[in-house]
C-alpha cells in the first residue's frame, strides 16, 4: 500500500512539474494556456502534502523530543508512549470528524474551471488522518504486547533518534 501511495506522489510532483512548467511556456512564448493546469497543479499539491505526511508517520520522521524521555525507566517510557499515541488518536479523531463533514459538505461544490467536486480536496485530509489513525492503532497494539525492558525502548519514541544518525 506504501509503495501505491509513493507512486502516486511521485505522479503528483511529476503532474504539477508538467502542468506548471507547461503553463508558463505556453503564456510565455505562445500566448496562451492550459485552463485547468492551477486546479489540477493545486489538487496534486494538496495530495502530496497530505500523503507525504502519512508517509513521514509511517517512517517516524515527524518532530519528536526523546532526550527527555530517555532518562527514564522503560516502564515509564512505555507508559508515556501510549498516553502520548492515545493523544494522538484523539487529536486524528478529531481530523477525521472534521474532514468527513468538510467532505460532504463539499460534495455539492465544484471548482470552476475543471468541475471536480471540492470534496476532493477536503478527501485529502480525512484519507491521511484515517491511515495516521490505523497506524497509531497498530502501533498501540505493539506498544502494549511489547515488554518494557531496556532493549525494547526504541519501541515506545515516536520519532527516529537522529543521534544514531550523527
Amino acid at each position: 500500500m506504501f509503495a501505491v501511495l509513493t507512486a502516486g506522489l511521485a505522479l503528483c510532483v511529476f503532474a504539477m512539474l508538467v502542468l506548471v512548467f507547461g503553463n508558463v511556456v505556453l503564456r510565455y512564448a505562445f500566448n496562451s494556456g492550459i485552463n485547468v493546469s492551477s486546479e489540477i497543479a493545486r489538487l496534486a499539491f494538496v495530495w502530496l502534502t497530505f500523503g507525504g505526511a502519512v508517509l513521514a508517520f509511517r517512517a517516524r520522521e515527524h518532530l519528536a523530543i526523546n532526550m527527555g524521555i530517555e532518562r527514564f525507566s522503560p516502564r515509564v517510557q512505555k507508559f508515556v508512549h501510549l498516553v502520548r499515541q492515545l493523544l494522538i488518536l484523539w487529536v486524528l479523531w478529531l481530523i477525521i470528524t472534521g474532514g468527513w463533514e468538510q467532505t460532504v459538505i463539499s460534495m455539492r461544490t465544484v471548482t470552476p474551471v475543471v468541475g471536480m467536486p471540492i470534496a476532493v480536496f477536503s478527501g485529502a485530509v480525512l484519507f491521511s488522518a484515517v491511515a495516521m489513525a490505523l497506524m497509531v492503532v497498530l502501533d498501540l497494539f505493539v506498544a502494549w504486547r511489547t515488554p518494557a525492558t531496556p532493549e525494547n525502548a526504541g519501541a515506545f519514541r515516536t520519532s527516529v533518534d537522529s543521534v544514531e544518525d550523527i
